[in-house]
């Protein structure tokens, strides 16, 4: 845009937190009306601190059914936007109201769209992906701006989505804003113990850490791991997890609150995955003061600094991933260093404040 943007309508169907915490900063220099289903987000921040601020307005809308439709109109007609701004829908239906949202918006208002996922993940996310295909397609060639996290998730658009080496003009780089963070930040524990969290899905890679630790049980080392969340994949494998010695499997939804707290209790968060976009679990380890031990995939790449702030593995290793638990738990300056390393890096890139004064200068 040619002057910065003094209304913003940000459209949130997924990513609550992630959506709240960057409109609150963009609110610092603009009016910004999030659409975004407040259930989901009251039960997201359930005895944690919402963000908020005066220029921040809030509206209620599930993308369910035909009236939210036209209550997501009524909102862009009402509050008539210099930028619509959506993060990418999952599921039919919320590509629907993608698609006649920025048909229905003004010749003047920008358009623009996070993506988080340039390629669906495998499994039942790429399903998903295949029922939306031709209006998740419309949307994205239609918007003015696409944002994406980082050169690896540019790299995965370019090639594995357009299929093309020529770069799209429209793309702009983002950053994935710290998420969960902790009231202050907890010291790191005197004993190592290594926590994976998340939806496990088949290419989170729990199978490989399950063989990652029974390397290291059948060396006589087992380590404290912490697996927590659901999904498919933890379902088939916890049998075969819960007989390791020192792991502790927490098959269901976990709260936020609860996350943090386990995030606090862990010397290290584990992202043993077999690929990757972009990864609000490592935005939470880092913002709790956490280093990662991760694979080299994806986007996790971009903001895994070797050594740094974390230690990185080849996805599919079991081997590597055993020596680098090892290693870390054999060093506890190392582990000290790297989760410095991990809350310097959240405190940098993953300000939600520095992120939207970008945000603004791309529009």
């Amino acid at each position: 845009m040619s002057a910065s943007p003094h209304r913003i309508l940000m459209v949130a169907p997924h990513f609550e937190e992630y959506a709240l915490r960057l409109s609150a900063a963009l609110a610092d220099r603009a009016e910004v009306l999030l659409v975004i289903d407040t259930s989901v987000l009251a039960t997201e921040f359930a005895d944690r601190d919402m963000p908020s601020h005066p220029r921040l307005q809030l509206s209620h809308n599930s993308f369910a059914i035909p009236a939210e439709l036209v209550r997501l109109l009524a909102d862009l007609r009402r509050f008539r936007p210099d930028v619509l701004h959506w993060q990418e829908p999952s599921g039919f239906i919320k590509a629907g109201f993608a698609a006649a949202s920025v048909i229905a918006a003004r010749r003047a208002t920008r358009t623009a769209v996070t993506i988080h996922d340039p390629v669906p993940h495998a499994g039942r996310d790429a399903g998903v992906a295949a029922r939306l295909a031709a209006l998740r397609r419309f949307t994205r060639r239609r918007v003015d701006r696409l944002f994406l996290h980082g050169p690896a998730c540019v790299a995965q658009y370019q090639r594995a989505y357009l299929r093309s080496e020529t770069p799209d003009p429209r793309v702009r780089l983002t950053e994935h804003g710290i998420l969960l963070p902790p009231p202050t930040r907890n010291p790191t524990p005197p004993d190592f113990r290594a926590l994976m969290f998340g939806r496990m899905e088949a290419y989170k890679g729990l199978d490989t850490l399950a063989a990652a630790l029974e390397i290291l049980a059948g060396e006589g080392r087992p380590l404290a791991i912490d697996i927590a969340g659901n999904g498919p994949e933890l379902d088939r494998l916890e049998p075969r997890l819960s007989q390791l010695p020192g792991t502790i499997v927490t098959n269901m939804f976990v709260p936020a609150r609860s996350l943090i707290n386990r995030i606090g209790a862990a010397s290290c968060v584990l992202l043993p995955y077999k690929e990757a976009s972009q990864s609000g679990v490592l935005a939470a380890a880092f913002s709790n003061g956490r280093f990662v031990i991760a694979t080299q995939v994806g986007g996790l790449v971009d903001l895994v600094e070797q050594g740094t702030n974390g230690l990185l593995v080849p996805p599919d290793d079991p081997a590597a991933l055993a020596a680098a638990l090892a290693h870390a738990a054999d060093d506890p300056s190392l582990c000290r260093q790297l989760c410095d390393g991990a809350a310097h890096t959240a405190a940098q890139r993953l300000d939600w404040g520095r992120i939207a004064e970008q945000l603004l200068l791309d529009y």
